[in-house]
């Protein structure tokens, strides 16, 4: 008799999935252990500002929720322009902005970088693609607004960090000018488009229970995770938004769309070859650029709209 072959491990997950799926109990496990890998801690840390040569200066926040914040600032050699505050993106840290932050502060910007809960050494026990991150962002802003107060301050956020300025931009906009990098429109699709390239196959025949799971875990619902529908709360701030040609999770044409949201001046720009995660890489000196005259000319016309009150 002969032996049957071993499953390819894309066919065995599909295989076990499938199974899964018809079995109510079974279905909801493997449905609950997706959604914590989707939401779960992350301890990484990424290079510091003086592995970049910079010297920093640490810092503590308290978010509403009573969640502790902790991150680094970075003054300019030169007199400051203003201040930027950087949030990382999904599964990583502060340490993932360091190479932006050395370019900003050589053109003249201090530059302040916390770690979203959950993410780092920072309590929290999941992290919610950037909706309860929005209270670290209010939170951020608020220190930066105390400890500097009547200066520029600027905006970048990277992925998840971008989703946290938008979702919140209702509570609090006191930005001068804000750059959203590979943002996503909408998180349902964004998984979609990540099931089976980041994601395994099999994961799409869990997607409904998974949905289902992690609206009752975060308690939220998932048509409230769609920055689509709130970045016009950021108007009338400058926006600018940046993605690569190669990204699937924000797609140029989803940024396109989130563009004609905006209800304030909005540029797009589209990064040649750049994936999800390499726009600094791909975009080079060209980045440093395109964002330094994105914000001078943003300070300059909210100095003159502030001279004509």
């Amino acid at each position: 008799m002969a032996q049957a072959l071993p499953l390819p491990p894309s066919r065995l997950g599909d295989y076990f999935a499938r199974v899964l799926a018809a079995s109510g109990v079974g279905y909801l496990g493997a449905s609950y252990a997706v959604s914590r890998y989707l939401t779960r801690r992350s301890r990484g840390t990424g290079p510091d500002p003086e592995s970049a040569g910079l010297t920093s200066e640490a810092l503590h926040c308290r978010a509403d929720d009573g969640i502790e914040l902790a991150g680094w600032s970075v003054e300019p050699a030169e007199p400051e322009l203003g201040t930027v505050a950087l949030f990382h993106g999904l599964r990583q840290s502060s340490g993932q902005v360091v190479g932006r932050a050395a370019a900003l502060v050589a053109a003249g910007y201090r530059c302040v970088a916390f770690d979203f809960r959950a993410h780092g050494a920072i309590s929290g026990r999941r992290s919610s693609f950037g909706f309860y991150e929005a209270l670290d962002v209010k939170a951020v802003a608020r220190y930066v607004g105390d400890r500097w107060p009547g200066r520029p301050l600027f905006a970048v956020g990277l992925s998840m960090g971008a989703a946290a300025i938008c979702f919140a931009a209702r509570a609090t906009n006191p930005w001068t000018a804000v750059v959203l990098e590979s943002l996503y429109g909408d998180i349902r699709t964004t998984f979609a488009s990540r099931i089976g390239i980041d994601f395994p196959a099999w994961f799409g025949r869990l997607e409904g229970g998974v949905v289902w799971m992690t609206e009752r875990r975060m308690g939220l619902r998932w048509q409230q995770l769609v920055p689509l529908d709130v970045i016009g709360d950021l108007g009338p701030t400058p926006v600018l938004l940046v993605t690569g040609t190669a990204d699937y999770c924000a797609p140029p044409d989803e940024m396109e769309r989130l563009r004609e949201r905006c209800r304030g001046p909005a540029e797009l720009w589209l990064v040649p070859e750049a994936g999800h995660k390499d726009i600094l890489v791909r975009a080079g000196d060209e980045y440093l650029r395109r964002v330094a005259d994105f914000f001078d000319g943003a300070a300059v016309a909210h100095a003159a709209n502030d001279a004509c009150l």
